[in-house]
């Protein structure tokens, strides 16, 4: 080979002598008569591994990671062009790796396999141990005596290892989490991920400061790819930016059959396997005379003349032209399999009425169907297909042999090598007879009729009194019509039993289940028919789009289709919905019921619950004790299949056999925990303590629940709620429109804080229109005596604006205020709701969250399914207004 280098050549690092760089590439001094194998590129040194096991190193040898010493055992300065490592000559070299000041080979030495490093010790990136001095020459890694590595890879100051196994190991710098073991701290001997246990690591690279891991799942034949460490500018593949000390899954690449991966210092690739594209156009379920392959793939003959039909591949016909009889059928797509067809055999005296009885060099009077070329030379294909009352069709052959990109139908071909005497004609066979007729092919269109002026004029007059009155029905709708409407439909196909496409339109809508449904209250049954059939009619047309859009992308700017879908989301029947949500939702997973027993101690929880103190640290309440187990544990068990418990509980100083029961009744205690003093997590809506306004009976996210054990706690329930969507085994949880939306990523509204907080909205109200009520700026500032603060759902106390104490609400800043105070309020909890959307995903796929509208989710989650019911209205006098919103009744 010849070896290109460019760039900064500071101590030597590309090996052309003292040269300090260059721009352009230089030959470096490496001889010619080595084939390279692999070259490693390390922070200030490289390093050359040739085919014949030897090792070449050049660069900075400040802590001896070239492996260079002279006989005292002292290294070498800097090496200014590659120098061989004689250290090594015994041995044979089969792989090498360059990290900041450290190297690693992979050596074989009397069929026995070692690893070895040398260089800076620092942080463990040896792998040899703590308390060690720099290495100057390569030393084995005591860590790998019996273990078959086959890979090292390293950047900066960590390392791994991959084995024949198809198990892993890290060392090095942990400070990141770029070990994989949980921790952030330092590793000085290999360590295997305990992570990968149950899988066969197949690829890994390592970055600056993460690291990249594919594996192959052992009961499945599918590759995941996982990666930790740090997480900014996403170098993880991660949508959070923390810095993560376990392998996390990237879901994007579930099902793109990942096979190889690569990493820079900030940056990686992930390289995926050919796509295997099933060949089924032109496979024929028949064995070729001539070569015996079976099934002949390709272009097939088939010879109609004798007592038997014959088969013949293209190969089998180059191998032996003669076979093809003077008369063959010429098939290029394969025959329907369930279409039975026996080709009709001639003999040769037959034949004879209809051929001539000499081959002909040319076909007098045939034009090319496709090219024009006439006339026709050497052999003549006829279209099989055309009416005997219709001209025919001729082909030559290079035309008839070709794949044709606009060819709609498949055609089958006659192929004859004697001209037709003149008058004859073969016999004409339907294509149906071969092939599977569909109602349509390529673009389904849709015909609209357009009349002559008095033709419209017509239509519009006897049709335009309902037009109008339906016109206007249509174009005044709200949202929350059809929102209510596809929740009431969905019911109806459920109790039915029936999918919501098969419901009659003439359907009957209950009026209880009208009741509580605000916006549909009101309406007509004949309106609420013709609205189902819009919709039945949209849904017909998306359910054909949803499968192709990538729900794991991000609602911006790039992703238009995703966007569009989050517009329309809740226009969508959960029937067009569900087969593609439990593929996303069980895709991969094959745990069934967990084997882990976790010992849960209730007496322990109703103690510490009799003493009225929440469980801020979550390690006494039956919550906490479960939190305080999986915290370390992880939450791996908790992806399993419907109708399966990811752990069992046994009920300590109680004789209990979890079957299921104890389970369901830790779950079941958790939620009453949670919706009480017991956990600060939640607190009652505001509209539940004034016992007011709509949905009082509302549990909240607590906007003080923020400290980093918080999250985590949340973190832990959204993990819950993922489970409950798994295995059917329900929440009982009490929550309104403001949490669900969060967790499915849609913009809160005024509305949401209306239902958890009916008198702040009114009050706010009455100050921005308190000019209608006869109220100036001079009697403004007498009447309303509010700064710009305002008190959040659970009583703290947050200033609107810097320094907010200080500034009384004018007359003229009503309206900011009365802003600012909805933006804090539909705000005030979104640092909880992330936390719990976070653990959710942990245990679904988050595409499964962008799927569902939040009245999907909670259904999922909870038993407690709300509809929206009849609105509370109060009639709230000037004077209330006065009432400071810092203080609530």
């Amino acid at each position: 080979n010849e070896l290109y280098a460019y760039g900064s050549n500071a101590d030597g690092r590309c090996g052309i002598s003292w040269s300090s760089g260059s721009f352009t590439p230089t030959l470096a001094e490496f001889s010619k008569a080595k084939t390279i194998k692999q070259i490693a590129c390390g922070h200030n040194h490289s390093m050359i591994l040739t085919n014949d096991g030897f090792l070449y190193a050049t660069g900075s040898n400040e802590h001896g990671q070239l492996g260079l010493v002279d006989d005292a055992g002292n290294k070498f300065s800097n090496m200014t062009t590659f120098r061989q490592i004689t250290d090594l000559n015994k041995k044979v070299v089969k792989f090498c790796a360059a990290g900041q000041n450290f190297s690693m080979v992979i050596v074989k030495e009397k069929n026995r396999i070692s690893v070895l490093s040398c260089g800076d010790k620092n942080q463990g990136r040896l792998g040899q141990g703590e308390n060690i001095s720099d290495r100057y020459k390569f030393t084995e890694i005591e860590g790998f005596i019996g273990v078959d590595v086959k890979a090292v890879y390293a950047k900066k100051k960590h390392a791994i290892a991959v084995t024949k196994g198809g198990k892993i190991y890290s060392w090095g710098c942990g400070e990141f989490g770029q070990l994989g073991h949980g921790s952030f701290k330092n590793e000085f001997v290999p360590k295997e991920i305990e992570f990968f246990n149950d899988m066969r690591v197949i690829s890994a690279s390592v970055a600056t400061t993460h690291s990249v891991v594919i594996v192959k799942n052992k009961q499945e034949d599918t590759t995941q790819v996982y990666s930790f460490g740090d997480n900014t500018s996403g170098k993880l593949g991660l949508k959070s930016r923390e810095k993560v000390s376990t392998p996390q899954l990237i879901e994007f690449y579930e099902g793109k059959n990942p096979s190889k991966t690569f990493s820079g210092g900030q940056h990686s690739f992930v390289l995926t396997e050919n796509m295997k594209v099933t060949r089924i156009r032109d496979i024929h379920n028949h064995t070729c005379e001539v070569t015996g392959q079976s099934p002949i793939e390709g272009q097939m003959y088939v010879g109609l003349v004798g007592s038997k039909t014959i088969y013949i591949s293209q190969e089998g016909a180059q191998k032996n032209p003669a076979i093809i009889p003077d008369l063959a059928a010429f098939v290029k797509e394969a025959i329907s399999p369930n279409k039975e067809f026996h080709w009709p055999l001639i003999d040769s005296q037959t034949l004879d009425e209809f051929l001539q009885k000499e081959k002909a060099q040319e076909f007098t009077g045939t034009v090319c169907k496709l090219c024009s070329v006439q006339p026709i030379k050497n052999i003549l294909f006829i279209n099989m297909h055309v009416p005997e009352d219709e001209p025919a069709e001729y082909c030559c052959e290079e035309c008839a042999t070709r794949f044709n990109e606009l060819e709609v139908s498949p055609t089958l071909f006659y192929r004859i090598q004697r001209p037709l005497k003149p008058g004859k004609r073969l016999p004409s066979i339907p294509r149906t007879q071969f092939y599977v007729q569909s109602d349509t092919f390529g673009y389904n269109m849709q015909i609209i009729p357009k009349y002559n002026e008095k033709g419209h004029d017509y239509i519009i007059q006897k049709y335009n009194e309902s037009y109008i009155a339906f016109s206007n029905d249509m174009n005044n709708l709200k949202p929350e019509v059809d929102e209510q409407l596809v929740d009431l439909l969905n019911n109806i196909a459920q109790k039915q039993e029936k999918n919501i496409m098969e419901i009659a339109e003439t359907v009957t809508f209950p009026k209880d289940e009208l009741n509580i449904r605000s916006s549909l209250e009101k309406a007509t049954v004949d309106f609420l028919r013709k609205r189902f059939i819009v919709l039945k009619n949209f849904n017909n047309k998306v359910k054909n789009i949803i499968p192709l859009i990538d729900f794991s992308a991000r609602k911006d700017e790039y992703n238009r289709i995703r966007n569009v879908y989050s517009g329309c989301n809740m226009y969508i029947f959960w029937d067009i919905k569900a087969e593609l949500f439990d593929k996303i939702l069980y895709a991969g997973v094959s745990k069934t019921a967990g084997n882990i027993r976790i010992k849960v101690n209730r007496m322990k929880a109703s103690k510490f619950i009799g003493k009225g103190k929440p469980d801020h640290t979550g390690e006494y309440t039956v919550f906490g004790q479960l939190f305080q187990y999986f915290k370390t544990a992880g939450y791996n068990c908790f992806k399993v299949t419907k109708d399966a418990n990811p752990f069992s509980v046994q009920f300590v100083g109680e004789a209990s056999i979890d079957a299921g029961g104890p389970y369901r009744e830790a779950i079941s205690q958790i939620c009453t925990e949670l919706q009480s003093t017991a956990l600060p997590l939640m607190i009652q809506s505001p509209n539940q303590k004034n016992d007011g306004g709509q949905f009082r009976e509302k549990w909240i996210l607590s906007p003080s629940a923020n400290s980093l054990n918080h999250m985590k706690m949340y973190e832990f329930l959204g993990v819950l709620m993922g489970t409950s969507i798994r295995t059917k085994n329900f929440l009982n949880l009490d929550l309104p429109s403001f949490v669900w939306k969060q967790l499915v990523d849609v913009p809160l509204t005024r509305k949401d804080l209306e239902y958890i907080d009916r008198y702040t909205v009114q009050c706010l109200d009455d100050i921005v229109n308190i000019h209608k009520k006869g109220i100036t700026e001079e009697s403004f500032n007498d009447l309303i005596q509010e700064n710009f603060i305002t008190c959040l759902s659970d009583g703290s106390e947050v200033e609107l604006i810097p320094n907010g104490r200080s500034y009384r609400v004018t007359f003229d800043r009503r309206e900011e205020y009365a802003n600012l105070v909805e933006t804090f309020r539909l705000n005030e909890m979104k640092k909880q709701a992330e936390a719990l959307r976070k653990g959710l995903t942990l245990v679904v796929p988050e595409g499964l969250l962008n799927l569902l509208t939040w009245r999907e989710l909670e259904t999922l989650v909870s038993v407690s399914y709300t509809h929206l019911t009849l609105p509370t209205i109060y009639s709230v006098q000037i004077s209330v207004v006065a009432v400071s919103l810092k203080k609530k009744k």
